[in-house]
């Protein structure tokens, strides 16, 4: 193991604090359904379907895909599909519920603790820096310009510019080609096992797991990560090392 030229990042569970928003957020406007309808099933009943929807809708690559392009109507698909079990379907209700959650989980995004210095060390460390991500080009450097760490990346690689998705090898490459850099000295660090670790691994990418939920691997999971941290401030303690 080497010390890398550049590192290329994901996003979204990996610099942002993003599905711990979500599910503050989720929960929040649950309270709020509840407490302005007249339903027999609680609030508690009403997120765990919609962690159980979510999971389904954004699991299906296609669907991933469309449902990126318009989040706000995903967002109302996937509310509008957890309260189908109760038999609720008005309209009107669903969409004002879903819309809340979209704008309150905006103002709960955070970046994890450390990952402003992390990413200042790695600079002074003279290692380059991108960002890899599926999303529109606009939402996601909105969020890097947000909490300022923008100028940290020399470029935002996005499948919507692109036209190409993670775990596909070609937006790896694409990154490679941008940097002037070959494979073996980039690294790739990113929350998801398949877009973040197989995918880039196939372009001869050493590839970072961050487990920042510290749950282990799954059971039966196939992919092997090079190095699994639980944030991006670890993984640049163990750079330093090398």
């Amino acid at each position: 193991m080497k010390k890398p030229k550049a590192i290329l990042f994901d996003l979204d569970d990996t610099i942002l604090a993003f599905s711990t928003a979500s599910e503050r957020a989720w929960e929040k406007c649950c309270d709020i359904f509840i407490q302005n309808n007249a339903v027999a099933f609680t609030s508690r009943e009403l997120y765990e379907s919609i962690l159980k929807t979510r999971k389904c809708y954004w699991s299906d690559p296609e669907r991933n895909k469309k449902g990126r392009e318009n989040m706000k109507n995903a967002r109302r698909e996937v509310f509008g599909c957890a309260l189908e079990k109760f038999g609720f379907n008005e309209r009107e209700a669903i969409y004002a519920t879903a819309d809340s959650y979209t704008k309150l989980q905006e103002t709960l995004w955070t970046l994890f603790d450390g990952t402003a210095d992390a990413l200042e060390t790695l600079k002074k460390l003279n290692i380059r820096m991108a960002v890899v991500t599926n999303g529109a080009t606009e939402i996601q450097r909105g969020k890097l310009e947000r909490f300022n760490i923008l100028p940290y990346f020399e470029h935002i690689i996005t499948d919507a510019e692109t036209g190409v998705s993670k775990p596909d090898v070609r937006i790896y490459k694409i990154a490679l080609d941008k940097l002037s850099l070959d494979p073996a000295s980039v690294w790739m660090i990113g929350d998801h096992l398949v877009w973040d670790v197989e995918g880039p691994q196939k372009a001869g990418i050493f590839s970072v797991w961050n487990d920042f939920k510290r749950e282990g691997l799954p059971g039966n999971n196939l992919i092997q990560p090079n190095m699994i941290v639980s944030s991006i401030s670890e993984m640049v303690s163990n750079i330093e090392t090398i």
